[in-house]
């Protein structure tokens, strides 16, 4: 059966109910067709960022990380948990226009949707590996506050860079598959450039600006300091993720349109 057969466009509903509807119904088949014949089907949720976290404790062993005097284990994995979101949401987006042009072709769709599906079939792994991060807390006797009520503001930031950067990979690499190809490079360097291995107090002074133009040092500091240290996530780079992925959003989502006109001449 196609993947158009798959789509429910009842017309009972308001416009945003059938659109919820329709996204959950592009993300549930995402989420199903990921872990189809897959021998660990669901674990893999959980070793992706684990193995990330035990490479990364192997490297702290021959390298002098600090580690704002958490366990490192805690710290590194605090840190995962988001980015693994962000990146698996990120390479979902990309090929969504790509992977669903039959759909396209045959039935008139907000195409947002399409890079939406694969945000929203991320944050089951997002889930699933935030249960062990909360297991680990537990273990390590880390005390929690009010502060948590910063975590669905975090969380919906993450998904909002995710969205802003792979509408255009997703609209871009409908044209040229080299954006797409490119998104693990990607990914693996704005690791890099991201505290999730370090503190962002171990950016130099002269950087620190510069620094906090990666929308994403403001979620992963915020969940640190949420989650680790019960207190609200820094003001500085959480506002300056913001106006970021503001200005993103700005850019990508205007180009994301104006290219849609054209996917279904293309695919």
């Amino acid at each position: 059966m196609s993947k158009a057969a798959y789509i429910n466009l009842s017309p009972a509903g308001t416009p945003f109910s059938r659109f919820v509807n329709l996204l959950w119904a592009l993300a549930m088949r995402d989420l199903t067709g990921k872990y189809r014949r897959s021998a660990l089907g669901l674990w893999w949720a959980f070793i992706q960022p684990l193995v990330l976290m035990l490479v990364f404790s192997m490297l702290r062993g021959f390298v002098n990380i600090p580690s704002d005097g958490l366990p490192y284990i805690l710290f590194s994995y605090a840190a995962l948990v988001p980015w693994t979101f962000f990146a698996n949401s990120l390479s979902s987006c990309g090929p969504s226009i790509i992977d669903n042009a039959e759909v396209i072709k045959k039935i008139a769709l907000p195409r947002e949707v399409f890079p939406l599906a694969g945000i929203t079939s991320a944050f089951f792994d997002f889930l699933m590996s935030g249960i062990l991060l909360a297991g680990m807390m537990v273990w390590y006797k880390v005390p929690v506050g009010w502060s948590l009520v910063w975590l669905p503001v975090l969380v919906a930031l993450a998904a909002a860079v995710a969205f802003s950067i792979g509408m255009l990979v997703a609209g871009l690499g409908t044209f040229r598959k080299d954006f797409i190809f490119a998104v693990p490079f990607l990914v693996q360097v704005w690791l890099f450039v991201t505290p999730v291995i370090y503190p962002i107090s171990s950016v130099p002074d002269r950087w620190y600006f510069l620094y906090l133009l990666n929308p994403m040092v403001g979620v992963i500091e915020g969940f640190r300091t949420v989650l680790l240290k019960a207190s609200p996530p820094p003001t500085e780079p959480l506002l300056a993720s913001v106006a970021v992925t503001a200005v993103l959003l700005a850019v990508s989502w205007p180009t994301f349109r104006r290219l849609s006109a054209y996917f279904a001449d293309v695919l």
